[in-house]
């Protein structure tokens, strides 16, 4: 039993934590109980179905086209820089796939090698992990792994003596399958047994293919990577999960198409059931999947989609990828809105693009389609997942505490770009407000040659998700006639126009002078003028 062996590990000290900087970009950061790491995009990953064990039409054509979310690691005396996949479906680290024998030895080769080291100990274990696709043998051991300047002592990990398709490593950030409490300490674990963070939590924002501002903030949030506040979904425990393990399960509310922008687009929708689905959040997972009924949906709203043959997926247009729309998740009060351009998988080098969803019958995960727009908490001591909009104004690193509640119970620092929506021959108006918008017009027009009466009512509903909350901003103008006197020529009609704007908004943040600033609460304006 590995358990047996733990006792060894007291053969080396604990590492002292060490401080540094606070950077100007998405670089390191550490701070008491916290690191930020940043997360590369890399291209050419095999896909990853860790869940039910089995090759698909996915697997198959994304061992060569699929994108993965790295980070460096230093392991070992004296420090080796491996580069290894970030993957919160799976629990276990390991390293060293055989280049040789992956589908694409070139890039397996740069993300580096682990290769002897002074303080290595071999456990005479050995073990295997397989992916869709994918294995890899491994025999454990443990040594000083370093993420950034945390260097975590005695870390268990595996060393792959053999393995087929793999191109990389991979640090598994999820629980051990069989509970909460690992036979042997995880890197989550060690992080906070070892005081480089509070408790077994951290938060992920893998962003857009084209960013290089993703990040892993172990122990933390970071209050300028979102927007709203952050909708708290308990993770379903293993009785009830979908497989029988403990994995970072939730519960789905609802999935829409917005086609076109959220002025004039058609909504298509998908379901809306409280708790109707249950999803894996797997950062290891290149694209969605749902049950055939609701991919069907999802399909009926991309009328350009066309079957790859020999497969399961669809491809569409690339113009769709540049077009305006999106793909919403619904989790509570929160709807986490994926732009078309992150949720259509993009394979340049076979000249295609492909729907970034497919249809299982059994497993349901949202991937990196999904993940790429959402920001994301995982609270394993508190059993919680934490989603909310993914945004970037900056940053400002909170740590995470111990005990019950212990992620911060705050809205984002950020503001989504609002939605402009104008009705014919009403001024554009903006203000924060709901997840969908239909702007209406009704009025009632008449005249003669003398005087001229118009009665009408311009309401323009606009939205956006700011706040996180459902908010309606209605701009409402009304026309007054002024009734010239009767001459022998054609009256000119003057109009004066009075125009009431009102605004409800969640107050995320107060200027300096203002005591006891009611953040979450909801506040409305109403501002009033004329114009002729």
């Amino acid at each position: 039993m590995l358990s047996t062996l733990l006792a060894a590990l007291a053969a080396l000290p604990l590492a002292a934590p060490a401080l540094v900087g606070f950077p100007a970009d998405n670089l390191l950061v550490q701070q008491p109980g916290l690191i930020r790491y940043p997360i590369t995009v890399s291209e050419g990953a095999p896909f990853k179905n860790n869940v039910f064990r089995r090759q698909n039409d996915v697997d198959l054509v994304s061992q060569k086209t699929g994108y993965f979310y790295s980070i460096q690691l230093n392991i070992g005396t004296p420090p080796q820089a491996v580069s290894v996949n970030f993957d919160t479906g799976s629990n276990t680290l390991w390293v060293n796939p055989v280049c040789s024998k992956s589908t694409d030895p070139k890039s397996c080769e740069s993300f580096g090698r682990f290769d002897g080291s002074d303080t290595f100990v071999d456990m005479h274990k050995s073990g295997s992990v397989r992916y869709g696709t994918g294995q890899a043998s491994l025999e454990y051991g443990y040594d000083y792994v370093q993420i950034g300047d945390a260097k975590i002592s005695k870390q268990i990990f595996g060393v792959a003596d053999d393995s087929d398709f793999v191109v990389t490593g991979i640090l598994g950030a999820g629980p051990n399958l069989s509970g909460w409490d690992n036979s042997y300490p995880l890197v989550i674990d060690n992080l906070a047994e070892q005081g480089f963070t509070n408790s077994r939590a951290f938060s992920l924002d893998i962003r857009s293919i084209e960013s290089k501002r993703g990040s892993v903030v172990f122990g933390g949030i970071d209050t300028k990577k979102f927007s709203g506040k952050l909708e708290k979904r308990p993770i379903i425990p293993a009785t009830l999960s979908p497989d029988g393990y403990t994995r970072y399960w939730i519960y789905l509310d609802g999935i829409s198409v917005t086609r076109g922008n959220d002025c004039n687009g058609s909504v298509v929708d998908v379901f809306d059931k409280p708790n109707g689905l249950a999803v894996l959040l797997d950062s290891g997972y290149t694209v969605t999947s749902v049950p055939p009924a609701i991919f069907k949906k999802i399909l009926a709203a991309f009328p350009g989609a066309e079957p790859i043959r020999g497969t399961d997926m669809y491809a569409v247009p690339c113009s769709t990828g540049d077009s305006e729309g999106h793909v919403d998740f619904k989790f509570g009060r929160t709807v986490v809105e994926v732009p078309y351009k992150d949720f259509i998988w993009h394979q340049p080098q076979n000249g295609v693009c492909v729907l970034g969803v497919v249809a299982d019958e059994n497993v349901h995960i949202l991937g990196d389609t999904f993940l790429r727009a959402a920001y994301v908490v995982y609270d394993q001591d508190n059993r919680n997942i934490h989603v909310a909009n993914t945004e970037d104004c900056g940053s400002n690193l909170v740590a995470i505490g111990k005990g019950p509640n212990a992620v911060p119970s705050v809205a984002g620092d950020c503001s989504s770009p609002p939605t402009t929506c104008s009705a014919s021959g009403s001024a554009p108006t903006t203000a924060a407000s709901s997840l969908s918008s239909k702007p209406t017009v009704t009025g009632k027009t008449s005249s003669s040659a003398v005087s001229t009466t118009s009665a009408g009512t311009t309401t323009s509903v606009v939205t956006s998700k700011t706040g996180g909350v459902g908010t309606t901003s209605k701009h409402a103008t009304t026309s007054k006639p002024v009734t010239t006197p009767r001459h022998n020529t054609t009256a000119i009609a003057t109009y004066t126009s009075t125009f009431t704007t009102h605004t409800t908004y969640t107050v995320t943040s107060c200027p300096p002078y203002v005591t006891n600033c009611p953040v979450g609460s909801l506040t409305t304006k109403t501002i009033t003028g004329t114009t002729t």
